[in-house]
């Protein structure tokens, strides 16, 4: 189940990576560093690590991201 009813939405891992790719889709850009990102999620309340690595991990695991320190790749769409 991707969302709880009894999990807050706005820290949802799904929420938290549409703000991740409204991020960068705003920047213009196909690289950002994980200190960016997190700087502008604390702009929309998300402070913890935790509701940063869930959203991550889902982008992940959606094959819409790729990791290589410290940066945040978005992968190419075929």
């Amino acid at each position: 189940m991707l969302v709880s009813k009894d999990e807050n939405i706005k820290t949802s891992s799904v929420y938290v990576a549409s703000l991740i790719l409204k991020n960068i889709q705003r920047q213009k850009v196909d690289k950002i560093s994980i200190f960016e990102l997190s700087k502008d999620l604390k702009k929309h309340n998300i402070t913890r690590y935790r509701h940063l690595f869930f959203g991550l991990a889902f982008l992940y695991s959606s094959g819409i991201i790729d990791f290589k320190e410290p940066f945040i790749y978005v992968r190419k769409q075929k």
